[in-house]
């Protein structure tokens, strides 16, 4: 029986691996010498605070700020009204395709819809008067009935917005061929309903802005947690009615993302401008962890019903989907449903489809993006699908899906997910994790206690996740109504925008080459891995390359760093440009030398005769441009990554023991195989795989936003809501197979890959343990009734186990 480090030594990964730089931010950022928005302090600044709705729903009726104004420690006060008085656009909708219309503003105006939105901005002398003046606001409310739970909404007796007929805010579907019949003919069929509840993105570093304004001039200067400026300067100026020519907008380190900083709309950059035009201070404001929970948009909250059907050689013939989600009230960014729909097929061959995706409103705070936005919970509803239909038909897991996942599509490169299976098999010892769990449950089925119940079970789960996005336009709008051509044609240059990302690459006559992108890092090391593409494409020493985001000023146009976009988009604009540049360097080069192009070639800052050995140095680089009397030599990059957007794939292995007293879960082994192409930085991709899978673990055993009756959120700190710590981080092993993208530095996005997939894999080996458990006993369960929706706390678990 192998346990502990006898299981450990079952999966072993190549420790070899090419020489690469440390991650060159690492230093600053361990040692201190980060700078955050937090720490950006200077004369003539004032602190911000926001009153929040402590009522889900409810009217204003009255909002007194006598007392306010009469404090020394005052300076000046916003509400939705004044809002309405400066002009100032609603909140922007985004791309939600056949939804409702609604209006909202960024501090609420004659009705509050969830508990924590904004009423009333202030400004004061100092930090603490700010805080201390909120409760000097008296704000009179008349409650109202609020609908707070996705049943509520359904039933509709109750309304989000007065003026619609039902609470259903968007509607997705997707067909093909004849699902009814499918399933009628069909020797196995399985249906179960799965779930993910509401969980925070919980960046390290909460929301924070600083805002001046220039009154001469008429410019605003913005610092802001974004995960984007360039989306943060379209929607200033979309809201304040202003050029973007007047906002320099900057980002420096961040804390963290993970979505929640990249797709929604928030109040406290428009607020903080505001301000500093009004008074002409600085204006400075940051969340704290309990306005960060209020406000800062949480997501999954969605739920399917899910019907698989197969033929008698485990074949599937037809998916039917029915998936509903929370999404609180109506934001800027509730697509997760679409985008689940988009992906949930994942990486199987299914000729029938029957899939439709509900948004209801309800009286939250809205969602947003989290790291994989619909993609995690498509790829959770038919994972545990699959391993419950394996089981049915009794049936490896593994082998059941290399008997559905699609061939290799005719395109450049092909996804090869058989080989993928081959490679996590080979690469974990499938076969010896399995004979230790059955050997481990059998001896400790033989040695159950006077309880009659084993101490400890284990299981082993599995999971697959698509690089392909089987995604149509068509399928998304549900139908070509008015209403969805609009959306799309609105949603086009955002769509074009997505793939693509700018890059600029310049050489100054001291040999320094700087690389400015329009991807804008928060954790996913950018200035190593941008500075080595750029470093391997000019030859020139990757210590002589300096890496500059987040700054309209010096980088005019961009797009951002979220959906697994930076390295395949971000990477190729860099490459791109460095491209350019060396092309350029090389025939000026060229004419100064009187030597032919094609004779010519960069190493190490030297511009050397490519035939000659041994190779004579003939000029340094930045001799070229001494020469010419250019201080800087710079070539740009629109790139565009063509085709469809490029994702990783990876197979996950997981390995539990189940504590059958507690209920509490230790993973003793996890495993990924993954594919995310050409891998630039070694440490830096799996860095991102274990973040990514740390995240889908807690989202599986500890994540989940709590609220009461009355849409009061109880889960506001982190005594209230557990994330992963570092007890709870695991050992993963990870296999790489490199398959290059056709991109053009062939990489594939990795930073949502490791969440998307482990999900499943850890909640189908909770399900293989309590079904190791449960067998030969009548428990009356079935594998559908099991852990299905989660996260799965311990009473969760025990219920699920036969008492």
């Amino acid at each position: 029986m192998l346990e502990g480090k006898e299981l450990v030594s079952l999966v072993r990964g190549d420790a070899k691996c090419a020489e690469e730089p440390l991650r060159t931010e690492d230093f600053r950022l361990l040692t201190g010498r980060g700078r955050y928005v937090e720490d950006y302090n200077t004369e003539n600044i004032a602190y911000m605070s926001l009153i929040h709705s402590p009522h889900a729903r409810a009217k204003i009726k009255r909002v007194d700020l006598s007392q306010l104004r009469s404090s020394p420690d005052f300076i000046a006060a916003l509400t939705g009204d004044d809002l309405i008085k400066e002009g100032v656009s609603p909140v922007g909708h985004g791309f939600i395709p056949n939804s409702k219309s609604w209006t909202r503003y960024h501090l609420s105006l004659g009705e509050v819809r969830f508990v924590g939105e904004p009423v009333v901005a202030i400004l004061a002398k100092d930090r603490d008067s700010a805080e201390d003046l909120t409760e000097q606001v008296v704000v009179e409310y008349e409650e109202l009935p609020p609908v707070t739970t996705l049943e509520d909404a359904k039933r509709g007796k109750v309304l989000v917005y007065d003026g619609w007929k039902d609470n259903l805010y968007g509607k997705v579907e997707r067909r093909k061929g004849d699902v009814n019949k499918a399933i009628s003919e069909a020797v196995y069929v399985i249906n179960a309903r799965e779930g993910i509840r509401r969980q925070d993105a919980a960046p390290i570093e909460p929301h924070a802005v600083v805002a001046s304004y220039d009154r001469e001039r008429g410019d605003f200067q913005v610092l802001a947690t974004v995960q984007s400026v360039h989306s943060l300067l379209d929607v200033l100026s979309q809201e304040l009615k202003i050029p973007k020519s007047k906002f320099h907008i900057k980002v420096m380190d961040m804390g963290g993302g993970f979505g929640t900083k990249g797709g929604p709309v928030y109040p406290w950059p428009l607020l903080a401008c505001l301000f500093a035009r009004k008074t002409g201070l600085t204006v400075k404001w940051e969340a704290n962890r309990t306005e960060e929970f209020l406000e800062s948009a949480p997501s999954r909250d969605e739920y399917c019903d899910i019907t698989l059907a197969c033929d008698k050689d485990g074949k599937i013939l037809a998916l039917k989907g029915r998936i509903e989600c929370d999404i609180g009230v109506p934001g800027s960014s509730a697509f997760m449903a679409a985008a689940t729909v988009g992906t949930i097929v994942g990486p199987y061959e299914i000729p029938n489809l029957d899939l439709v995706a509900l948004s209801y409103a309800t009286n939250k705070m809205p969602v947003g993006p989290v790291r994989g936005a619909g993609r995690p919970e498509g790829c959770y509803f038919t994972e545990r699908a699959m391993e419950i239909m394996a089981k049915k038909i009794g049936i490896d897991p593994i082998e059941f899906r290399r008997r559905n996942v699609a061939s290799p599509k005719v395109k450049s490169p092909p996804e090869d997910y058989p080989a993928l299976l081959d490679f996590l098999t080979k690469s974990t010892d499938y076969a010896g994790i399995l004979r230790w769990r059955d050997e481990f449950n059998s001896r400790a089925l033989r040695e159950e206690n006077e309880n009659d119940r084993p101490a400890k079970i284990a299981g082993v789960g599995f999971s697959l996740s698509s690089g392909l996005t089987q995604f149509s336009i068509r399928a998304i709008l549900g139908g070509i109504s008015l209403r969805g051509i609009i959306a799309i044609i609105k949603f086009l240059p955002r769509l074009r925008t997505f793939t693509g990302e700018t890059a600029k690459v310049s050489l100054t006559k001291n040999g320094q080459v700087t690389v400015y992108t329009g991807s804008s890092p928060h954790g996913q090391g950018h200035e190593t891995a941008f500075a080595q593409l750029a470093s391997e494409e000019l030859g020139i020493p990757f210590e002589k390359v300096k890496v500059v985001w987040g700054n309209t000023d010096l980088i005019p146009e961009g797009v951002g760093t979220f959906g697994s976009r930076s390295a395949s988009a971000g990477g190729s604009a860099v490459v791109d440009a460095s491209r350019k540049l060396k092309k350029d360097l090389i025939k000026k080069a060229s004419r100064m030398l009187r030597i032919p192009r094609d004779q010519l070639r960069i190493q190490n800052g030297n511009i050397i005769i490519e035939a000659k050995e041994p190779q004579n140095v003939l000029i340094k680089v930045e001799e070229v441009l001494d020469r010419l009397q250019l201080s800087e030599l710079a070539s740009e990059s629109k790139f565009a990554v063509k085709g469809s957007e490029t994702y990783s794939s990876a197979a996950h292995l997981c390995a539990v023991l189940l504590d059958t007293e507690t209920g509490r879960v230790r993973i003793e082994k996890y495993a990924v195989a993954e594919d995310c192409g050409r891998i630039i930085n070694k440490a830096i991709v799996e860095g991102q795989i274990h973040g990514g899978v740390l995240c889908g673990v807690g989202g599986a055993l500890l994540e989940k936003l709590v609220y009461d009756d009355n849409g009061n959120l109880l889960t506001t700190s982190f005594l209230d809501y557990s994330i992963p710590n570092s007890s709870d981080s695991i050992s993963i092993d990870i296999f790489h197979k490199v398959t290059p993208s056709d991109c053009l530095n062939h990489t594939k996005g990795v930073g949502e890959s490791g969440t998307i997939a482990s999900y499943a894999a850890v909640i189908n080996a909770l399900n293989d343990a309590v079904s190791q458990f449960n067998k030969g006993r009548t428990t009356g369960k079935e594998e559908t009734d099991l852990l299905n929706i989660a996260p799965a706390f311990p009473e969760t678990i025990l219920s699920a186990i036969l008492h």
